[in-house]
């Protein structure tokens, strides 16, 4: 016996509210996600930075105005300051990034491009003009990420103060402490690696 006009009317009804319900549940889970991603950039955020966490916040696109952009492939060589304060370098050797430290090492290629991510496109959302760079944390002996190209051209970054109400970071570009430029947070995440998380596991 056939369904009658009745009966496929409520069944089109509920399966047209079952596909609303999975829609609403998707948008629910993206918006989530998201606002979870943008928590990731804060230096100020509770979250554990593991180095899986950093890797997925450095994908992630900041607000504000370019101040240094060079593509990943264009990277010849690369020093950072890590959650230690040990400056690690780091060199490509035929397409492959090796520690200069400890050539012995085998890095996580991966993560090194994550770590490109962050240094690669750094973006400012104000500047500061200053006499005294100090009061924002900044001098010759603040965290820095050095990046070079192949014709050995290199940019410093200094990384400062947090901004803890706002969860952002001052930082200099090449030991100009009197131009002081404000990061949404994410340069700072970059600081937050240690050379064990750069190393490869089996």
């Amino acid at each position: 016996m056939g369904m009658t006009k009745k009966n496929k009317s409520n069944v089109l009804k509920i399966a047209l509210v079952i596909i609303a319900v999975i829609l609403l549940g998707c948008i629910l889970i993206l918006v989530l996600k998201n606002n979870h991603k943008q928590e990731l950039i804060s230096p100020t955020s509770s979250i554990e930075k593991t180095p899986e966490v950093l890797d997925e916040a450095s994908e992630i696109e900041e607000e504000g105005d370019q101040i240094f952009f060079v593509p990943k492939e264009e990277i010849y060589s690369f020093s950072m300051t890590d959650a230690h304060g040990i400056l690690l370098n780091f060199q490509k050797e035929d397409d492959k990034w090796v520690y200069l430290d400890d050539l012995s090492l085998d890095i996580n290629q991966d993560r090194i491009d994550k770590i490109l991510n962050y240094i690669s496109n750094i973006k400012f959302i104000d500047i500061i003009t200053t006499e005294d760079g100090e009061a924002y944390g900044l001098n010759q002996n603040s965290p820095v990420y050095i990046i070079s190209d192949a014709n050995d051209n290199s940019t410093i970054i200094s990384i400062g103060n947090i901004d803890e109400n706002e969860g952002t970071v001052y930082f200099a570009v090449n030991y100009d402490f009197t131009n002081i430029y404000v990061n949404k947070g994410k340069l700072y995440n970059i600081g937050e690696y240690t050379i064990e998380s750069l190393v490869a596991t089996e």
